[in-house]
């Protein structure tokens, strides 16, 4: 006899959702650290800028070229804080992918746990009814040994 579970399906089912989970947590990694990367790229770029803008010049300061940093500083700021509002997204996001996947393995190893249950239960009744059926089997052989006798 053959150890059959009956919440086979929805143990399947279970680690399905859960393999989703996964992959929608590695997913939403992926974004936060593309938007880490994007921030920190801002962050270099405005700085190596304002770096080489700081340089002592000699002779004639160019106005028009100065407002033009002026503004493209204003405009990298404006990136930075729109990507770091796309990290807090993104880590809200993260936040609640880790979240579904620790509820859906809970409802795995509920499965599983019950499983291992129901098999242990299974090889109990399998070796009573062994039993069983051995002493049954001795009996006869003795009435029949007896009756010979």
């Amino acid at each position: 006899m053959k150890f059959v579970f009956r919440l086979e399906a929805p143990l399947r089912l279970a680690h399905h959702a859960e393999e989703q989970a996964k992959r929608a947590l590695g997913q939403a990694m992926g974004i936060l650290d593309r938007h880490r990367t994007t921030l920190q790229t801002l962050r270099d770029d405005l700085e190596s800028e304002t770096l080489a803008q700081s340089i002592p010049r000699s002779g004639q300061i160019w106005i028009q070229g100065q407002n033009l940093f002026l503004e493209w500083t204003q405009g990298q700021k404006r990136k930075i804080s729109t990507a770091i509002e796309a990290i807090r997204e993104a880590e809200a996001r993260v936040e609640e992918a880790r979240v579904q996947l620790v509820e859906k393995r809970r409802a795995v190893e509920v499965f599983e746990r019950l499983k291992q249950r129901r098999h242990a239960q299974w090889k109990l009744e399998l070796s009573r009814k062994e039993l069983a059926e051995s002493s049954d089997m001795a009996g006869r052989r003795w009435m029949a040994q007896r009756r010979t006798v």
